[in-house]
C-alpha cells in the first residue's frame, strides 16, 4: 500500500519543516525510491516549524504541487491518527472565530495508517561489529550499557533520564551510558550537569555516524525513552532489532510498538 500510494502520482511533492533526525531519515527513503520535489527547513526549534511552517511553505511551493483538500490522510500509527482526531474538534475550538464544525468526522473515513519504513542493517554484519558470532555472549561480558537514542530537547524527557542516571550512579551500579541524538547549542542544562558528573561512564555523547550509530547499538543492553511526545519511536525500534531491550513508558505510541511486553 505503500507504494502503490505514492505510484498514484506523476511527481510528489515532500514538505518537512523539520529535516532532521527520523523526519530526515522518512523524506531521504522516499525521495530515493520516488520522483520528488523536497521542500525543507532545517532541523530547529521544532514546536515553532509545526505551528508556523506552512506560512512559509505555501509562499514558495508552486500551486500545481498541492491540492488544498486531501483524498487520503496518512498517519504513521494508530496513536498518532486517534490522538489527532480525537483532539482536532477541541482545539479548533479555541480559535477566535470563523470555527470549522465536525472537521473529525470529515476526515476520519480517509485517514488510513502507514507504518515508518525502516532501513536495518543486515544481520550478517552483527559478527564483524562484535568480533564474535554470540552477540548474548558478548553482552553478558561487558558492563550494563544504557542508550538513549533521542532529540536533545525537552519533549524527549531529559529530565527523567538524568534522574534515572544519577540514581543508578548513586546506586553504585556497574553501568556505562551512551547518550545520541541531535542536538542544538541550547542544550538542556541537566544533560550537560549530568554528563559531566558521570565522566568517563559516558562512553558516547551527541550525534554519530551511521555505521557507528548501529556499532552502539549492537553492543548495548538497554534502550531507554522517557518521552513526553513519541508518534512511532523509529529509534526505539531500531535499538531493538539491535538486541536491545526496551525500556519506556506505558503512553503514547509504545503499547502500539511493542504490544507483548510489561510495562
Amino acid at each position: 500500500p505503500f507504494i502503490a500510494l505514492f505510484r498514484m502520482a506523476a511527481k510528489v511533492a515532500l514538505v518537512e519543516p523539520f529535516y532532521g533526525g527520523s523526519h530526515k531519515q522518512l523524506i531521504d527513503i522516499l525521495a530515493a525510491h520516488f520522483d520528488c520535489d523536497l521542500f525543507t527547513l532545517p532541523p530547529t526549534k521544532w514546536h515553532w516549524r509545526m505551528r508556523v511552517s506552512a506560512l512559509y511553505f505555501c509562499s514558495i511551493i508552486p500551486k500545481q504541487n498541492y491540492s488544498l483538500v486531501a483524498d487520503t490522510v496518512v498517519f504513521n500509527s494508530h496513536f498518532n491518527m486517534n490522538s489527532f482526531l480525537e483532539s482536532v474538534d477541541s482545539f479548533l475550538k479555541t480559535m477566535p472565530d470563523c470555527r470549522p464544525k465536525g472537521v473529525a468526522e470529515q476526515i476520519r473515513p480517509k485517514c488510513i495508517v502507514i507504518y515508518f519504513p525502516i532501513e536495518f542493517p543486515p544481520k550478517r554484519i552483527l559478527p564483524v561489529v562484535l568480533n564474535t558470532d554470540d552477540a548474548g555472549s558478548y553482552r553478558s561480558s561487558t558492563p550494563l550499557h544504557l542508550v538513549w537514542p533521542h532529540r536533545w530537547e525537552h519533549d524527549k524527557g531529559p529530565d527523567e533520564f538524568c534522574t534515572l542516571l544519577l540514581k543508578l550512579l548513586e546506586e553504585k551500579v556497574a553501568f556505562v551510558v551512551s547518550i545520541l541524538g541531535s542536538h542544538t547549542n541550547d542544550i538542556p542544562v541537566v544533560l550537560e550537569e549530568t554528563i559531566s558528573k558521570l565522566g568517563s561512564r559516558v562512553l558516547h555523547r551527541g550525534p554519530v555516524s551511521k555505521e557507528e550509530y548501529w556499532c552502539i547499538l549492537m553492543k548495548a543492553h538497554v534502550v531507554v525513552s522517557t518521552a513526553k511526545h513519541e508518534f512511532f519511536g523509529v529509534a526505539m525500534l531500531e535499538a531493538s532489532y539491535c538486541g536491545c531491550y526496551p525500556l519506556c513508558p506505558n503512553r503514547l505510541v509504545y503499547p502500539e510498538i511493542f504490544p507483548s511486553m510489561t510495562f
